[in-house]
């Protein structure tokens, strides 16, 4: 049922203006009628799903589960409108919730599953919907939706890996900036006023930590307000088109952080490959599709290029291979599998690969920059201390 906001007059002239629930516009005007109204005007509420309302974002995780619930109920023999409706009921989310069952109106409609869809880009992406069109065109939802549903919860695998193995380096970063503020503005001016106190000569390092310390202490809320300010500008230049393009291009530059963001879109590319062949898409249909999936716009655009060589007849693997980012590995299988005319068995064998490869990468640059930030703390930790040490050494030996 939808919300519409109504006015409607009674015979005496007295206005009602309020919102409720019906079927459609015909359902409201004789509710209304039963009561002795007439609607003057109705329209529909449209309701706001935002992605980005606490708690309510639509994450990876729940639309494997709905594809595979949905894949499921239509697989029992269930018709798409009954089985959006049953799906509607068991979402917790309430934006997607809300989502569904618009989605159930529209169909109910006489639209298609993957049209209704297409009014909530921000719930559906773009890939599902032409997955979802692919099967009622082939009469193999069902199959396809189930493929989603592995395609979504391995996605959603690898970015909770991701998260996870980012946690405590994160952690570990902000407990060494809250350390280096707290002996620079509270612990390093005690000792600067007694060392100030008891006279001597200020080693240079002494002299300009104090310094720097004394800054801090005068701008701290300005340094603050700055940092968040900074934050909030990169986090929104990023979200630009621009922003995005040279964010994903210092990822493949970056030593450590390179390997996986290649093993990420190799296996991402492996299996949504995999998924779209084997859907019965042809390779130039499937290539622009897999364009709009990469997750990196630097790489994104080389894609279209090698998309171009295709068209042109060359070959899968001649065309990967200039994007110049994907393994030798995956050439190699391309190739094989361009021979045998088993292109998706051999992308899908990749993939697995490729996963495992992610779990490696991902276990490495963990181990390698926890290390690293705990020397960083250890040195910054170090050069303070030595700043408060030294001319107290000084003191006492001149003292003695």
């Amino acid at each position: 049922m939808a919300v519409y906001t109504f006015r409607a007059r009674n015979l005496e002239g007295k206005v009602w203006k309020d919102s409720i629930e019906a079927d459609s516009i015909e359902a409201l005007e004789y509710t209304l009628g039963e009561k002795g109204y007439f609607v003057v005007s109705a329209k529909e509420k449209k309701e706001s799903f935002s992605l980005f309302r606490f708690g309510e974002r639509v994450t990876k995780r729940d639309l494997a589960v709905f594809c595979r619930q949905l894949s499921v109920i239509i697989n029992a023999g269930v018709t798409i409108i009954e089985a959006v409706d049953i799906v509607s009921k068991q979402i917790a989310k309430r934006s997607f919730a809300q989502a569904l069952s618009a989605v159930w109106e529209d169909v109910q409609k006489g639209k298609l599953l993957s049209q209704a869809m297409a009014g909530f880009p921000q719930v559906f992406p773009e890939f599902l919907r032409n997955m979802v069109r692919v099967g009622e065109a082939s009469g193999t939802l069902d199959t396809i939706m189930m493929q989603m549903a592995d395609y979504y919860e391995n996605e959603d695998r690898i970015n909770r890996k991701v998260k996870t193995a980012m946690t405590y380096p994160a952690i570990l970063g902000v407990l060494t900036v809250g350390v280096v503020i707290l002996l620079m503005v509270v612990v390093l001016p005690m000792f600067s006023s007694i060392l100030t106190e008891m006279g001597g000569n200020m080693p240079g390092i002494t002299i300009a930590l104090m310094a720097v310390s004394d800054f801090l202490r005068s701008n701290i809320l300005v340094i603050l307000l700055f940092l968040v300010l900074l934050i909030m500008a990169l986090a929104a230049y990023g979200k630009t088109e621009t922003g995005r393009f040279r964010f994903d291009t210092l990822r493949l530059k970056l030593p450590v952080v390179r390997t996986l963001t290649v093993k990420v879109i190799t296996s991402r590319f492996a299996r949504s490959m995999a998924i779209l062949l084997r859907s019965g898409l042809n390779i130039i249909n499937a290539m622009s599709i897999m364009s709009t999936l990469i997750g990196n716009r630097n790489v994104e655009e080389r894609f279209m290029e090698s998309l171009d060589d295709i068209r042109q007849g060359r070959g899968i693997a001649y065309s990967l291979e200039r994007v110049g980012i994907f393994p030798p590995l995956l050439i190699h299988m391309v190739t094989v599998g361009e021979r045998t005319g088993e292109l998706d068995e051999m992308l899908l064998r990749t993939s697995g690969f490729f996963d495992d490869e992610v779990e490696a990468a991902i276990t490495k640059m963990t181990t390698l920059i926890e290390p690293i930030m705990i020397i960083i703390l250890a040195v910054i930790i170090a050069i303070i201390l030595l700043s408060i040490f030294l001319p107290m050494l000084e003191i006492m030996n001149a003292v003695s």
